[in-house]
């Protein structure tokens, strides 16, 4: 199945050549999750820190349906 993805902050060097920012198309299995949607972008789970599908927080085992958003995030450190 198909799922969309949005990486975010430093994450976006995981972004396949050639794809523009506003959404990577993603093969996953049936039922797959952000895991191996992490892993079939070559990014290391201790990169991530947040996960939200369609909007909603997540985690890295959320079961995903075709078509779905997945957007994550590394942890933020800094400010003022």
């Amino acid at each position: 199945m198909q799922v969309t993805v949005k990486l975010h902050a430093i994450l976006r060097r995981y972004r396949p050549v050639g794809i523009p920012e506003e959404g990577i198309p993603v093969e996953i299995p049936d039922g797959g999750t952000p895991r191996e949607v992490a892993a079939a972008l070559g990014i290391p789970l201790e990169h991530i820190h947040a996960v939200f599908v369609n909007e909603a927080q997540a985690g890295l085992d959320t079961p995903l349906r075709p078509g779905d958003l997945v957007r994550l995030f590394p942890p933020v450190v800094g400010g003022a």
